[in-house]
C-alpha cells in the first residue's frame, strides 16, 4: 500500500510576509544612508569641477598680468540672482551644470587680485547648521555667505 505524498514545495503565505516585512526594515534603515552618499557624491563633483574651473580662471588672470577677463561671470553684488550660478562655462567653451548646488564668483579688490568661489549645496538653504560645515566650498582669499 502506498501512501500518497503531498509534497509541499513552496513558501507559505506567512513566510513570504515575514521576509518582505524583514526587506522592508533593512531598506527603511539603509535607505537615508545611501540617499546621503549619493548627496555627497554629487557636492564632490561640483567641488572637483570648480577647484579646475577656480584653477583656470586664476591661471588666465595671472597670464593676462592681472588683467579680469570678461568670459568669467563675475557677480553684482546688487543683483541676488547672479549668486546662484547652476553651471560651469570654462573658459575652452566646455559646460558643466553642477549636480546639487550653486555658486558665484567675485573679483578680489585686494593687492593680489584675482578671483573668489563660493559654493553651496542646495540644502544649506533649508539646513544651514548641518549642510555649512560638509557642503561650503569657498576658494579664493575671503570667506564670504550669501
Amino acid at each position: 500500500m502506498q501512501r500518497s505524498s503531498s509534497s509541499n514545495k513552496g513558501f507559505s503565505l506567512v513566510e513570504l510576509i515575514i521576509v518582505i516585512s524583514i526587506m522592508a526594515v533593512l531598506i527603511g534603515i539603509l535607505a537615508p544612508q545611501f540617499i546621503s552618499y549619493i548627496h555627497k557624491s554629487r557636492v564632490a563633483s561640483d567641488w572637483a569641477n570648480l577647484k579646475a574651473y577656480y584653477s583656470e580662471i586664476e591661471t588666465d588672470y595671472v597670464d593676462n598680468d592681472g588683467t579680469y577677463n570678461p568670459d568669467v561671470p563675475t557677480t553684482n553684488w546688487n543683483s541676488p540672482d547672479e549668486f546662484r550660478i547652476r553651471e560651469i562655462k570654462f573658459l575652452d567653451g566646455r559646460t558643466v551644470k553642477l549636480k546639487a548646488g550653486f555658486y558665484a564668483v567675485t573679483k578680489s579688490y585686494t593687492s593680489n587680485g584675482g578671483y573668489q568661489i563660493a559654493y553651496y549645496c542646495d540644502k544649506c538653504l533649508s539646513d544651514w547648521d548641518k549642510h555649512s560645515k560638509t557642503c561650503e566650498l569657498v576658494l579664493g582669499l575671503y570667506h564670504f555667505v550669501f
